[in-house]
C-alpha cells in the first residue's frame, strides 16, 4: 500500500509536499498542488463561454502559415500541451483559432501519431493541418477523425484519434513537415456526450448501472492535447485515409472569409453538428440525492482502497459537477488512511 502511495504522490508531482494544508499566505487545500502541477486537471477550460471570450479578444498572430513560429515536435514517448489564451491565434477559413504548431524531427521518416484532447467540463475538438516543407497545406485531419473514447485505468475522459507520416519516397506526403492543432467554428457550437464515471466504475466491478446521468462536455475554444508517436501502422485503411485527408486539406485556408464565432444566445441552446453533439440541460442545478452522495462516496473510497487514483480523483470531479458536498473531503480521508 505505501509503495502505490509513493507511485501516486510522484505522479502528480510532488503532492506529498502540499499535506500540510496551509501556506504562508492562508488557508489551502492539499489538492491545489494536484490541480497546479498537471495540465489535465488545469487545462481544460471550466467555462466554454469564457474560453470563446478569451478567443474573441485574442489578436491575430499572422497572415500566413509561413509566418507561424513552430516549435520541436517531442517524439519520445507521449506529451501533454496546452492551448490556451496565450497560444497563438489565426483566422483560418473555418473561423478563428487558437492553435499549437509543431516542426517535425528531420530524421523522422515515417511515423504514426496518436492525438487525443482532454475532456472534463470541456474539451478542445482538434482539427489537424500537416504542412510541407514550403508552408502549403498537404492534408487534413478533420475533427470527425477524434472519437469519444471513456475513461479508462490513469486515462481521462478523451477524443482520440490516429494519423500517420510516411516520407520514405518521393511525393507530395515526402516533403511533410509541420502540424498544426486548432478547431473550428462549427465545432465550437458543440457538444460532446460522454459515460459516466460512475456508470464507468460500476461497468469495470459488474455492478448495476447507478442509473445517473451522463456528463456532457460543451466543445471550448482553449483546452489540453496529448500527443504520442509509435512506429508507422500500414493498413488499407491508412492508405485511403491518405487520399481523403488530401482531398479536404485546402477548405481549411483556402482564400474565404473566416467563418463567425459562436454568439452566444439569449435563449434556447445552440445549434451542434449532428452525431457528435447534444444540446446541454438547462436550468440551475438542483441538490444532489443522498443515496446519490453516498453511492459516489463508496465508489471514491473504493477506487483509493484499490490503488485507482486516477478514477478516484476523476469520480470526486464528476461528483462535485453533480453537487456533491462531500466527495473532495472523501478523498483526502481515503488517502490519509491508506
Amino acid at each position: 500500500m505505501r509503495t502505490n502511495l509513493f507511485l501516486f504522490y510522484l505522479l502528480i508531482g510532488g503532492l506529498g509536499l502540499a499535506l500540510s494544508g496551509c501556506s504562508s499566505t492562508g488557508s489551502m487545500s492539499w489538492l491545489d498542488p494536484m490541480e497546479a502541477k498537471s495540465p489535465i486537471y488545469t487545462g481544460v477550460a471550466a467555462s466554454a463561454s469564457q474560453s470563446l471570450q478569451e478567443l474573441r479578444s485574442a489578436r491575430v498572430c499572422c497572415t500566413n502559415l509561413d509566418q507561424i513560429r513552430f516549435q520541436p515536435l517531442e517524439t519520445k514517448g507521449s506529451k501533454y500541451y496546452e492551448i490556451n489564451q496565450a497560444s497563438s491565434a489565426y483566422n483560418f477559413a473555418t473561423g478563428k483559432s487558437f492553435f499549437s504548431a509543431f516542426a517535425l524531427p528531420a530524421n523522422l521518416d515515417r511515423a504514426t501519431f496518436t492525438l487525443e484532447a482532454v475532456a472534463g467540463a470541456t474539451v478542445f475538438v482538434p482539427t489537424v493541418l500537416i504542412l510541407d516543407e514550403g508552408f502549403a497545406v498537404s492534408r487534413a485531419i478533420a475533427s470527425d477523425q477524434f472519437v469519444y473514447t471513456p475513461a479508462g485505468f490513469m486515462e481521462p475522459q478523451r477524443l482520440k484519434g490516429k494519423f500517420s507520416i510516411d516520407r520514405r519516397y518521393g511525393s507530395d506526403i515526402a516533403r511533410e513537415k509541420y502540424l498544426l492543432v486548432f478547431t473550428t467554428s462549427e465545432d465550437l457550437r458543440g457538444s460532446t456526450q460522454m459515460i459516466s464515471e460512475a456508470r464507468l466504475y460500476a461497468r469495470s466491478r459488474g455492478l448495476a448501472d447507478p442509473g445517473l446521468p451522463d456528463p456532457v462536455a460543451q466543445h471550448a475554444a482553449t483546452g489540453v492535447i496529448r500527443i504520442s508517436t509509435s512506429d508507422l501502422e500500414t493498413s488499407a485503411k491508412v492508405t485511403k485515409n491518405y487520399v481523403s485527408e488530401q482531398r479536404s486539406a485546402q477548405q481549411y485556408v483556402a482564400p474565404v472569409a473566416a467563418a463567425p464565432l459562436p454568439v452566444k444566445r439569449a435563449s434556447g441552446p445552440a445549434p451542434v453538428p449532428a452525431a457528435r453533439t447534444k444540446a446541454a440541460p438547462s436550468g440551475g442545478q438542483q441538490a444532489m440525492l443522498k443515496e446519490t452522495q453516498q453511492m459516489y462516496d463508496r465508489m471514491i473510497r473504493e477506487s483509493v482502497s484499490s490503488g485507482d487514483m486516477d478514477r478516484a480523483w476523476r469520480l470526486v470531479q464528476e461528483a462535485e459537477r453533480a453537487g456533491s458536498p462531500s466527495a473532495r473531503r472523501t478523498f483526502v480521508d481515503a488517502v490519509e488512511r491508506k
